[in-house]
């Protein structure tokens, strides 16, 4: 286990270093094509598919549209650029000029100090279009905006359609027929259900909807500490049980993000985003019958989903933040919506942070899959910004009610007096 653990170190640290040495900080090249003298701005996210490729003709474009900025793009591994990647790079004066920003990242990021203030490259026009929740998403504690966000994520309930008419078995609605159906659809070829399994913020941002079906949280509005709740309990021990019983593998092949989980036999169901609409429409055209429902709730009638999503964000060590900031206003924060459009009607399907944008498109959120989440998009209430230690030590009780034998209530016990130690 030793051996398992200085290898995976020495693996994060060599790609740290590899990135690094291409993609530090920005400074001035000549231009190959016309000898004249660039900024270079480089820019990290960990897309992969048909995502990295629209960002990666996006930069192209910008690129090619003016003569004083060439922006690098890198794309790497989600876990590590979510856990160690961007604060190390930080941390050696190497951070990349432009960086993607999730909600589970922002805390941690801006409390770091490694945002540049993004309030001045703000119009009116673009405060007044982007829905208020977003955009208070993007502003740290001290009333600065930090992140330009463009698109909203919510989670839905993906299901094998055949596998589940099978077995008899109607999409569940409830935690019960949730449990009921996990069970009855696992045998020896497959699991009832991927759910992540690893402790990282994805999988925060999984349970988040589930905690608060449940009624918990973390402390109370006076700020006291409510992470022992019974509600805090019941959260904990539903979300376990899939782990405790067999019910959901332990360890994936692909990423819980992906739907290839179900179309590739993996497990009958599974939790995913509106990112994941895309691949699964595709895999419908060639044969597959892969629904979505929204996430059942504990009486079938209160269901809520969480409303993730992507931000893009300047590092505040960068030496041309204006140029840096330039760049992703040009991207998402533009008059022309054609960038923002592209990112979530194409790249993948997700809902937009600006008003314009859902306007322009009214009609795609009707086809297919996505009609269903828009049916239930109005119930989905934004992920939490807790301190990075906070999201932590609740990182840590879910792992341990998942695989370390732990009962939710002591699990949660324990994560109570961590966050009481935090004040």
């Amino acid at each position: 286990m030793k051996l398992k653990k200085l290898i995976a170190v020495f693996l994060v640290m060599g790609m740290v270093s590899t990135l690094m040495a291409g993609c530090g900080s920005s400074g001035e090249k000549e231009s190959e094509s016309d000898g004249e003298s660039k900024t270079v701005l480089t820019f990290w996210d960990f897309h992969t598919g048909t995502e990295a490729e629209v960002i990666e003709s996006m930069v192209d474009e910008y690129n090619q549209s003016q003569n004083n900025i060439e922006i690098e793009y890198s794309s790497v591994n989600q876990t590590d650029y979510t856990t160690t990647l961007v604060t190390t790079a930080y941390a050696n004066g190497e951070c990349p000029d432009i960086l993607w920003v999730e909600p589970a990242t922002f805390s941690k990021f801006t409390t770091a100090g490694i945002l540049a203030d993004l309030s001045s490259y703000y119009t009116d026009e673009l405060k007044n279009d982007m829905l208020p929740s977003f955009l208070e998403a993007a502003t740290g504690e001290d009333g600065n905006i930090y992140t330009l966000p463009f698109e909203c994520e919510t989670l839905g309930l993906f299901y094998d359609a055949d596998a589940l008419e099978e077995a008899n078995i109607q999409p569940p609605s409830t935690w019960d027929e949730m449990q009921e159906a996990a069970k009855l659809l696992t045998n020896e070829e497959r699991y009832g259900i991927v759910l992540p399994v690893e402790k990282t913020a994805y999988t925060l941002f999984n349970w988040w909807a589930f905690m608060r079906m449940a009624g918990a949280d973390f402390y109370d509005v006076e700020g006291t500490v409510t992470a022992d709740s019974d509600e805090m309990v019941k959260a904990l021990d539903f979300w376990g049980s899939f782990y405790k019983n067999g019910y959901c593998p332990s360890s994936l092949q692909d990423g819980p993000w992906s739907i290839d989980n179900i179309a590739n036999g993996v497990a009958a169901m599974q939790i995913g985003g509106t990112y994941m609409i895309n691949a699964a429409e595709e895999y419908n055209a060639n044969g597959h019958n892969i629904g979505v429902v929204p996430l059942p709730s504990p009486d079938g009638k209160s269901s809520q989903t969480v409303a993730g999503g992507q931000m893009m964000g300047v590092c505040s060590q960068s030496k041309n933040v204006d140029a840096a900031a330039d760049f992703i206003f040009w991207l998402f924060g533009n008059e022309d919506i054609t960038n923002a459009t592209r990112w979530c009607t194409e790249a993948k399907f997700a809902y937009p942070t600006r008003q314009s944008v859902i306007d322009a498109n009214k009609d795609v959120f009707e086809e297919g899959l996505k009609a269903t989440f828009t049916e239930f998009y109005d119930t989905a209430v934004p992920e939490p910004q807790y301190s990075s230690e906070a999201t932590d030590i609740i990182g840590d009780a879910l792992q341990a009610v998942m695989f370390g034998g732990n009962t939710a209530k002591d699990a949660s016990v324990t994560a109570a007096e961590q966050l009481k130690a935090l004040k």
